[in-house]
């Protein structure tokens, strides 16, 4: 059994007859008819029947028919798959994102380049606070979505978007503490909500975080959020992922003195500076740096 036999079978069953499928392959007609035949010894069994002006597939050869159209299905995607890689595109690329960052832009990116490149695996890994960035310095991301905390020379760094970390609270919790502007001190035996660094190397904890005073520590935003919310502590999260529950008054923005209750932080792709990338993860950060130009 060959491809070219399996084509044949699949011809023959779409233009009704052995020389409709003939003139639509160039092929002659001995040509075809033999191929059947010997597909037809071959499987032990009669795949057409003969008994009519035009050859048609028997009840076992419409079976065979839709297999075979799952077996040059299977096959064109191998063979796209081959030609894809032979043309040094990667296998799979790997992006870092960090769980907080807007999704919007990053997706659209993505999908440009998933229909360019159908052939390359997107593997996302999700991280927090330092983990994306750790994740690209250690060789296991080919790219890292991240919050850009402070200048690092080691890698290249586009900025796509940017963020805003409001400290935020129920209206309740908020109540129990003082009026008008609150200090540190104020906070200080009330419960900080704290999303922990997923990096294997936890860098020192700062961004908002108050070494001195009670803390829950979770793994990810959406607890740190639910937690705020039924007002067992505060903290700073991103202003996109709590848009909803500001405006509609389930919580509230906290005003402290001598402490950032508002920080503007710029959301960026980054690369290992100067290492070389494969065609797909080029094209991606080609791709994300159109949107900075815009």
């Amino acid at each position: 059994m060959t491809l070219e036999q399996l084509r044949m079978l699949v011809t023959i069953a779409d233009v009704g007859g052995i020389l409709s499928a003939a003139e639509k392959l160039h092929k002659t007609q001995p040509t075809i008819s033999v191929a059947m035949k010997k597909l037809e010894e071959e499987m032990g069994l009669k795949i057409l029947s003969r008994d009519a002006y035009r050859a048609s597939l028997t009840s076992a050869g419409e079976a065979l028919c839709r297999q075979a159209r799952v077996i040059l299905k299977q096959s064109q995607i191998f063979s796209e798959m081959a030609k894809h890689l032979a043309r040094g595109n990667e296998p799979e690329v790997r992006i870092a994102i960090e769980a907080s960052c807007p999704l919007d832009l990053v997706l659209e990116t993505l999908a440009k380049c998933e229909k360019k490149f159908p052939g390359t695996q997107f593997n996302l890994m999700g991280e927090t606070l330092w983990g994306a960035l750790d994740r690209l310095q250690k060789g296991e991301a080919d790219l890292a979505i991240s919050p850009w905390f402070e200048e690092n020379l080691e890698f290249e760094a586009i900025p796509i978007t940017s963020a805003t970390l409001v400290a935020i609270a129920s209206p309740a919790f908020r109540n129990h503490l003082e009026t008008g502007a609150l200090t540190l001190n104020d906070l200080q035996n009330s419960v900080q909500v704290v999303v922990r660094d997923s990096s294997r190397e936890p860098r020192p904890q700062n961004f908002g975080y108050l070494p001195e005073g009670r803390h829950w520590y979770v793994t990810d935003h959406f607890t740190k959020k639910e937690i705020i919310l039924a007002g067992m502590g505060w903290g700073r999260l991103h202003e996109h992922l709590i848009a909803e529950e500001l405006n509609s008054g389930k919580l509230v923005r906290l005003n402290i003195r001598n402490y950032q209750s508002t920080l503007d932080i710029n959301i960026c792709v980054a690369r290992i500076m100067d290492k070389p990338a494969g065609p797909v993860a080029e094209n991606l950060w080609q791709e994300f740096s159109r949107i900075t130009n815009h």
